[in-house]
C-alpha cells in the first residue's frame, strides 16, 4: 500500500488538517473514513488504518480542529471553534476523496468517541454508504445545564480559558470504576502499556479549553435529541461498537440507549458490546475480534 500525508483547508478558514491516506494496491473497493476522538489524533489509528487499506479500502482520516499536527502550535491545542467546522470538515474531506478515487465506490464512516458525535450529526446518507459509531454515548439530561454552565464562564472568562469544574463535570467520574489503577487515563483501555503511550504521547495530554468543552457537550446533545433519532435515514446502515466497561457509554447502558432509539423509529442499525472492555476497543485484548466485527460489517 502507500501512505500519504496531506494537507487539506479547514472549514474555519485559518487551519490546515493534517490529513493520513492508505491506498491499497489495485482498484480500491471503497472508501473508509476514521474520525478521531478527544485529545488524541489520526496518528493514534496508523495501524487500524493500514490494516482497512491491506483489505482493499482506501482509508483515510485527519487531525480534528484543536487536535495533533492540525493545531498550528501546542498553544492552539484544545481550541476548536464551531462545532459545524468539525461536521464540515470530515464531509468535505470525504467527498474530495470520492471525486478522487470514484463517484461509485461505497463510502464507510467511523467515528470514535467525540469522533462518534461528530460522524452522528453528519453522517449523511448522500455522502456515506454505512456508518459506524464506536465508543459512543446516550442521551444525558445534564447536557442543558452544562452547556448553560459553560457558556456563562466563557462570558466571564473567555472561550480559550480552562475550567477544572467544567473538566470534571465531563469526564471527572469515567475513571472511578477503575479504582485498582486509579488515573486520569485508566477507562482508556485494560492494557498498561497503552495507558502509559497515551501519558507520554502530548497529543493526548492536553486540555480541552472552555470553548472545547462547550462544543464538545453540545455535538453530544445535538445527536441525542430524539429529532435526530428520527432523521437518520433507514437506508444508511450503523453498528454500534463499545465496550461493556466503557464510561462514554454508561457502562453500555448509553449505547444500547442509542439503540433502542434508533430502533424505535425503523432505523437500520447493529449493536455489539464486548465484555469486559473500555473505551477504546481498537487499543484493546478484543482488537482482533472489533476489527473481524468491522470488516463483516462492510464487507
Amino acid at each position: 500500500m502507500e501512505a500519504i500525508e496531506r494537507r487539506i483547508p479547514s472549514a474555519d478558514g485559518a487551519h490546515q488538517l493534517y490529513c493520513r491516506l492508505y491506498i491499497p494496491e489495485g482498484e480500491p473497493k471503497g472508501l473508509f473514513h476514521v474520525v478521531h476522538g478527544m485529545t488524541e489524533h489520526i496518528r493514534r489509528y496508523d495501524e487500524f488504518m493500514q490494516t482497512i487499506a491491506e483489505h482493499g479500502y482506501v482509508c483515510y482520516g485527519f487531525d480534528n480542529l484543536g487536535h495533533g499536527y492540525t493545531a498550528d502550535d501546542d498553544g492552539d491545542l484544545g481550541y476548536i471553534g464551531k462545532w459545524e467546522w468539525m461536521v464540515e470538515d470530515m464531509q468535505k474531506v470525504t467527498l474530495m476523496m470520492k471525486a478522487e478515487f470514484g463517484e461509485e465506490l461505497p463510502r464507510i464512516l467511523m467515528g470514535h468517541s467525540m469522533g462518534s458525535f461528530i460522524a452522528r450529526c453528519g453522517a449523511s446518507p448522500k455522502i456515506w454508504s454505512k456508518a459506524i459509531f464506536m465508543g459512543t454515548g446516550g442521551p444525558n439530561p445534564a447536557s442543558a445545564a452544562g452547556l448553560a454552565i459553560i457558556r456563562g464562564l466563557i462570558r466571564k472568562y473567555g472561550e480559550r480559558s480552562y475550567s477544572s469544574k467544567i473538566d470534571d463535570m465531563i469526564t471527572g467520574k469515567f475513571n472511578e470504576r477503575f479504582v485498582d489503577e486509579h488515573d486520569f487515563v485508566s477507562m482508556i483501555s485494560t492494557i498498561p502499556e497503552v495507558r502509559e503511550k497515551y501519558r507520554q504521547d502530548k497529543y493526548c495530554t492536553f486540555r480541552f479549553t472552555l470553548n472545547a468543552q462547550y462544543v464538545l457537550v453540545k455535538l453530544q446533545s445535538l445527536c441525542n435529541r430524539q429529532i435526530w433519532f428520527r432523521s437518520v435515514s433507514s437506508k444508511l446502515p450503523i453498528l454500534l461498537l463499545s465496550g461493556s466497561e466503557d464510561p462514554v457509554g454508561s457502562y453500555g447502558k448509553g449505547v444500547q440507549a442509542v439503540y433502542d432509539n434508533l430502533k424505535k423509529y425503523g432505523k437500520n442499525v447493529d449493536m455489539k458490546l464486548y465484555e469486559g472492555y473500555r473505551h477504546e476497543v481498537l487499543n484493546d485484548v478484543c482488537r482482533e475480534e472489533v476489527i473481524a466485527d468491522i470488516l463483516n460489517f462492510i464487507e
